[in-house]
């Protein structure tokens, strides 16, 4: 049986998700292994396709990953042990319950008849005794309300509405004198009460309840979530009780199996005969399989691999420490409105308006593990179609744990196959080795940056190179007409400029302007580089405030105000820059003042320029 396709959610549009490719892989790993049997024992479930294989994922926010036959209806059998359970604590409270089913393992099969004889109880909800013990308990006027209270729970679990397979229910209950058996014992020793006959068809009934992987990992997401539904947001599990049922399914919901998964894989769950498997990460996900052929203590062969691949790959282990963030992304921004601290061109400026908002910003914080990891995953997949640089700013990050390190590996490359470029910055010192080490070819040197400003920079480079890639070509020498703050000069102006400034080179290193100097030159970049640069912590260090390239000038607050340098500015590299003397200057402009009012002009631009990007900067990283 199939659901209505139109009703699954699928995350296909997450082109770029690890966590998707990774259960593609795991499934394509096990979808030939074809080892177990189909349970037989109940006619009805001899009937499952033993080829019929799901892997279903949900996180604690509702996002749904699958692969396979996830929409595939089955019954739910065993796996609906916890969640009556949780029904009947909701129904007694704690200390009741536990006077009539215990919660210590066993170390036994499902169908067992072994009781906690020194108690008087069903050792546990979880094997087919505390099962039965606990549907036993749950509160209802007759047998139709009591079936309504468990179906409804069951859908507000699952965030659909459940129905029963009444073929199956039949079955079960044809064949099901064991339990019967199980029942009248614990009648008999006063473990329960009657009506003995309506218990028992509640309990055929609640392990007949047809659900599919996918409805499985949604219900582990919702335990995974405290109890809420996270796509429905409906309480469906008290809070109180959350933990007591995440207790028995870790202790016990594995049956003999449950020390060596607690063991291998080290996540509540709880198992079916039917072929179904539910794991919770608390806090971050729920996991759902179905696979009908079954291993010799009844537990779904390709389940089992499929959990414990997921355990191992994505480091899940419940009792492995983790951190967490309440929110990961702490800011995005665009290229177009947080530009790097180099100064550019009035050609260049023209091509980074227009396409800087392909690159994009995330400013990551917190603790990097699966689920915060996979948010930011996710972000990712919805601006895909808009960026072409991705930056992750990861100075406020103060933990990257091996998984995360893992999928951000694997969406770098997914990332790559689409021609994206993913690029880290701040990478936390404790974390260097993890991502060199480990992953040399993966994140080379263009992939790591010591901080944002010098990643907008590269990333800026590339745009130019590949929209314009003479605006890169600063080998040659700019000539005086070409600078910026000359525009609107004719060349009869242009050559009185000329006449009265100098060229003068440096070396890299060199400094040309230091700060406290007397302001009395302006400096036309004509061939090089330099930083300004202010002097911090008692001139021990320098910040480096902007970057100038060719046909640039700098030092043109002199102009305005014949003060005293605020900064430093370095060569650093072979440099050549005009030098116009202010006093020079103003003798020209005693007999041509239109020059000195159209450099006054231009300067006036420029700083409004400046001004304007530094105002949306500030709006977009304001908190």
């Amino acid at each position: 049986m199939q659901l209505n396709k139109a009703a699954r959610i699928t995350c296909e549009s997450a082109k770029i998700s690890p966590i998707l490719s990774s259960l593609k892989e795991i499934h394509a790993k096990y979808q030939q292994d074809f080892s177990g049997k189909v349970a037989t024992y109940i006619p009805e479930l001899a009937k499952a396709d033993a080829r019929l294989f799901g892997i279903a994922l949900a996180t604690a926010d509702g996002h749904v990953y699958e692969v396979g036959d996830t929409t595939h209806l089955f019954t739910i059998q065993s796996i609906s042990k916890p969640f009556v359970y949780g029904l009947a604590l909701e129904d007694h409270g704690v200390d009741y319950v536990l006077r009539k089913v215990g919660v210590e393992p066993t170390g036994e099969a499902f169908n067992s008849i072994v009781f906690d004889e020194r108690r008087n109880r069903p050792f546990n909800p979880m094997v087919n005794a505390g099962a039965i013990a606990t549907t036993a308990l749950v509160k209802g006027k007759g047998h139709d309300q009591r079936l309504a209270r468990l179906l409804r729970k069951f859908s507000d679990l699952a965030g659909r509405p459940l129905d029963i397979d009444h073929a199956v229910y039949i079955s079960e209950r044809t064949t099901g004198n064991r339990n019967r058996a199980i029942g009248y014992l614990e009648l008999n020793f006063g473990m329960i009460d009657e009506p003995i006959d309506e218990h028992l068809d509640l309990y055929f009934e609640q392990c007949s309840i047809l659900v599919s992987a996918r409805d499985l990992a949604l219900m582990a997401a919702t335990v995974a979530n405290n109890g809420v539904n996270p796509l429905t947001g409906k309480r469906a599990l008290e809070e109180q009780y959350v933990k007591n049922v995440l207790s028995v399914m870790h202790s016990c919901g594995m049956y003999d199996y449950a020390g060596e998964w607690s063991y291998r894989i080290g996540l509540p769950a709880k198992s079916g005969v039917s072929g179904g498997i539910i794991a919770v990460l608390p806090g971050e996900f729920g996991i759902g399989t179905f696979s009908a052929a079954l291993d010799e203590q009844w537990n779904s062969c390709r389940g089992i691999r499929v959990c414990e691949e997921l355990s191992e790959r994505f480091k899940l282990h419940m009792f492995k420490s983790r951190f967490s963030a309440a929110v990961v992304v702490r800011r995005s921004y665009r290229g177009t409105t947080v530009r790097s601290k180099r100064r550019r061109g009035g050609a260049q400026e023209s091509v980074l308006n227009q396409k800087g908002s392909t690159i994009c910003v995330y400013e990551l914080q917190g603790s990097l593990f699966f689920s915060t990891i996979e948010q930011v995953i996710r972000l990712v997949a919805t601006d895909l179609d808009s960026f072409s640089f991705l930056i992750l700013d990861l100075k406020r990050v103060l933990q990257i744990d091996a998984c995360a390190r893992a999928l951000l590996d694997q969406m770098r490359e997914q990332l790559r196959k689409h021609d994206k470029t993913l690029l880290l910055t701040h990478l936390p010192e404790h974390c260097t080795d993890l991502f060199r080490d480990k992953a040399e070819a993966i994140w080379h040197g263009e992939s790591l940056f010591v901080d944002s400003d010098s990643a907008l920079e590269w990333c800026e480079d590339q745009l130019l190179q590949e929209k314009q890639p003479e605006l890169l070509r600063e080998s040659r020498q700019v000539v005086l007409a070409e600078m910026d703050i000359l525009g609107g000069f004719d060349p009869g102006q242009i050559a009185l400029i000329e006449s009265v400034l100098k060229e003068v080179s440096y070396s890299p290193g060199e400094t040309i302007i230091r700060e406290g100097e007397i302001a009395d030159s302006l400096y036309l970049l004509a061939a090089g580089r330099v930083s300004i640069c202010l002097s911090i912590k008692n001139g021990a260090q320098r910040q480096r405030l902007s970057t100038i390239t060719p046909g640039l000038a700098f030092g043109e607050l002199a102009l305005l105000d014949r003060g005293t340098r605020s900064a430093d500015v370095i060569a650093d590299e072979p440099t050549l820059c005009y030098v116009l003397p202010i006093a020079q200057l103003r003798t020209l402009a005693s007999s041509h003042p239109e020059i000195q009012s159209k450099l006054i002009l231009n300067i006036g631009r420029e700083l409004s320029a400046r001004l304007r990007r530094a105002d949306a900067e500030i709006r977009s990283l304001a908190d």
